[in-house]
């Protein structure tokens, strides 16, 4: 631990033009003089650094992380959201390198959905400000907005955390994904992977390469860049994703190393075939692999993410560090569905995943504005609307400063965020795959939204008693601003704009004390507010001339977390409570038959439980870890569903997870390595597809996941290091249901049924990189 004494020392005499800084393992506490902090260095004259300094105002412990060699050893089939599964807590159904996934929800943290989690990368919102999350939400079943080779780890902060830590939207935690930056020795690798699925359907497959060119002589920048090219074949039955990622990071350190400049720039382009969930008994006839046949249903669709982000820090003095950032996010999706008119009436009994329209002629519409004759171009209504494309662009760009204070006892950080977010939704419905996007003529809606984000904050981190009491009060202002514009089209009568402002405080309060060296009680409380989705606002527009008022208030939680840190030598433990007091909580439910998702207040819920976990270094070259999470969540109010059920305080809130076990077992000796690891998921009640407790439950699954891997180091051949890996995931082939819902239809049209998504057999797969 950095001593301020010595660390003030330091940065004067950098300042001065002379030499001495602190180094991490100071022990002494206090440093009466300059020599004393020039001798207890060891350095001689070398400047204090950015980096350096940074040690003295550390961000607050996150309550879990996905290390970096986890990340590294990451089988070819992983993307960035299905790597947490190691996290307890988590829960994951996106799939493959494409990042797919059939429903809006990518993952579960502690009975979070994926949207209402924030997700920075390097501290900056990654998430789509109008639906929530990364994607997903929408149609966005196909998008990669972070590759894995562009990450080095993930830290999760659980709950409300510190002001500076909490991202947007982040009711049940925060995840900020480690940038993968350079390093300071020059390097080239080239990699390729690949593998199949046992039953012969479906396989992946990379390649690409990395360059870091460490310290550059004369100027100290350092650069690194990837770029790495993935076609997968889904195990699904006409599903596939193919990406292109590109990624490249700068750091140029100046004025002495005490400041800093830095870029992160991420392209990522996918073109895909997206999944549907499918009705379970087609899964139950046909297999885990069914999906319809191109020429009945089909889901196109192509997709980029840009992100760019600019860094600035520098010491200003002995007591004030000063960090900007500049951002620009942007997210393109441009996706056509299709269905055969033949099977209006349905597939087997069932509905096509997309529906089709009887009413798009402009005499029975309803609609003036829509010119579109589908029965005059191709013979009826039904076959008119066989393709539908469906457009869903959104970005951020904004601005992040702080102003760190280091004090003799405290480190006040005063920061805030500016961001401006837009967002473009469209749906176009033709008789042809070369569907036109013209406004008035064929739209069933054209949306364009703005959203302004403005914060401000003000944190502590005040310590006592030689360090051993920390305590960390804080607080966070929010106004955002948000408006929502349609035009008239088939799912509105009229156009309109609604827009609104909403603000409010996010306070937060913690506290860590070191009761003996090895022994670290914690207890921390927070409040984080999400505004509504852009469906509560879109959904008062259409009915009436003027748009009705939005009433949707925004929904929020009370966090509270508690536990202990214990260390056994070489084995860490963890035991902790959290509990999460929802109040105004959303509820969602989808329209098959117009494709638009609406959002309304349910009341409150309570979200609790426990988590634990071991890990550690065993003899005979061998480490181990084991974590459990238990989550019980409940309504704690009366409220009527949209479907119309009646649903009462002390039911289960679906898609929840009532427990999560992970275990792993490691061996290394000697360049040879193996791990295997094991994923229980528990129990979870569904939802209907109107957002209520279904009161049916999804069964527990088991996932055992195997890598094998040698590195060889070879003296000659101009070769560092060559590294092969092997991986078998799903090791039993466990076949389950990751996924599912109770969809609602009349007895006319063949009463409810359940969708599901299937779970992915086993895969082995192997990677070699070439390391120079």
């Amino acid at each position: 631990m950095i001593k301020r004494a010595t660390l003030h020392s330091a940065i004067m005499l950098a300042l001065l033009g002379m030499s001495s800084m602190a180094l991490a393992d100071v022990t002494a506490s206090t440093v009466s003089s300059v020599n004393a902090a020039t001798a207890t260095t060891g350095r001689g004259n070398a400047p204090v650094t950015i980096g350096e300094v940074e040690k003295e105002a550390p961000p607050e412990r996150g309550t879990g992380s996905l290390s970096k060699e986890l990340v590294k050893h990451a089988s070819p089939n992983e993307n960035f959201q299905s790597v947490l599964r190691n996290v307890p807590g988590f829960t994951v159904t996106s799939s493959g390198p494409g990042n797919l996934t059939t429903n809006d929800s990518t993952f579960t943290y502690q009975g979070f959905n994926s949207d209402q989690i924030g997700v920075n990368l390097d501290g900056v919102p990654l998430i789509n400000t109008f639906r929530g999350g990364t994607n997903g939400q929408g149609d966005d079943h196909a998008l990669t907005p972070l590759g894995m080779g562009q990450f080095s780890g993930v830290s999760v902060y659980s709950g409300a955390n510190t002001p500076s830590e909490t991202g947007i939207n982040a009711l049940g935690a925060t995840l900020d994904y480690k940038p993968r930056m350079p390093t300071s020795k020059f390097y080239a690798e080239v990699s390729g992977s690949g593998g199949l699925y046992s039953g012969g359907n479906g396989n992946s497959a990379a390649g690409g390469f990395s360059i870091n060119s460490g310290v550059l002589p004369y100027t100290g920048t350092k650069l690194y860049a990837n770029y790495y090219y993935s076609p997968f074949h889904s195990f699904l039955d006409h599903v596939y994703s193919i990406n292109n990622n590109y990624y490249f990071a700068a750091v140029q350190p100046y004025n002495h190393g005490m400041s800093q400049l830095s870029l992160i720039t991420i392209y990522n382009h996918e073109i895909a075939q997206q999944p549907e969930t499918v009705p379970l008994a087609l899964l139950q006839k046909y297999g885990r692999n069914f999906q319809w046949a191109r020429d009945i249903a089909n889901n196109h669709t192509t997709t980029s993410s840009y992100t760019t982000i600019v860094g600035w820090k520098s010491i200003l003095n002995q007591y004030m560090l000063a960090k900007a950032k500049f951002f620009i996010t942007q997210n393109t999706n441009d996706r056509t569905a299709y269905a055969n008119a033949a099977y209006k009436d349905g597939y087997e009994g069932y509905p096509l995943p997309t529906a089709l329209k009887g009413y798009a002629n402009p005499v029975s519409s309803g609609h003036p504005s829509n010119t579109y004759n589908p029965t005059a171009l191709f013979g009826n209504s039904y076959n008119g609307t066989q393709y539908q494309r469906y457009i869903d662009n959104f970005g951020n760009a904004g601005f992040m400063p702080s102003l760190t204070f280091l004090l003799p006892h405290n480190t006040v950080t005063l920061g805030g965020l500016y961001m401006f977010s837009k967002d473009n939704s469209a749906e176009y419905w033709y008789g042809a795959p070369d569907v036109p996007m013209i406004d008035g003529y064929n739209d069933a809606w054209d949306e364009h939204d703005t959203r302004n984000y403005a914060d401000v904050y003000v944190q502590d981190r005040i310590s006592l008693f030689n360090h051993r009491l920390i305590i960390t009060p804080g607080a966070k202002y929010y106004m955002v601003g948000t408006t929502c514009n349609d035009i008239e089209g088939y799912y509105y009568n009229y156009g309109g704009t609604v827009s609104n402002t909403f603000n409010y405080w996010e306070p937060s309060f913690g506290v860590s004390f070191l009761a003996t060296k090895d022994a670290d009680l914690y207890f921390h409380y927070g409040r984080v507010y999400k505004v509504p989705n852009i469906s509560a606002y879109y959904a008062v527009i259409g009915d009436t001339p003027t748009p009705g008022p939005m009433l949707v208030k925004p929904e929020y939680v009370d966090s509270i977390d508690a536990g202990i840190r214990y260390n056994f030598g070489a084995i860490k433990t963890s035991l902790a409570y959290f509990r999460r007091m929802f109040s105004n909580k959303f509820g969602y439910f989808y329209n098959d038959q117009t494709g638009q998702t609406f959002q309304y207040n349910v009341g409150s819920a309570l979200y609790q439980g426990l988590t634990a976990s071991v890990d550690g270094k065993l003899p005979y070259n061998m480490n181990a870890f084991i974590n459990y999470s238990l989550t019980d969540a409940k309504y704690t109010s009366n409220f009527d569903a949209a479907d119309g059920a009646a649903v009462s305080s002390g039911e289960y809130v679906g898609d929840v997870p009532m427990y999560n076990l992970n275990f792993g077992l490691g061996y290394h000796y000697a360049g040879f390595s193996a791990r295997i690891t094991d994923h229980v998921i528990g129990s979870q009640y569904i939802n209907t597809n109107k957002g209520a407790p279904a009161g049916i439950a999804l069964h527990p699954y088991n996932i055992t996941n195997l890598n094998l891997g040698y590195v060889w180091r070879p003296a000659e051949m101009g070769v560092k290091k060559l590294t092969f890996d092997v991986y078998v995931d799903n090791l039993f082939n466990a076949n389950y249901i990751p996924y599912e819902y109770l969809q609602l239809q009349s007895a006319k049209d063949g009463g409810n049924f359940i969708a599901a998504q299937a779970s992915a057999p086993a895969f082995v797969g192997a990677s070699l990189a070439a390391k120079f």
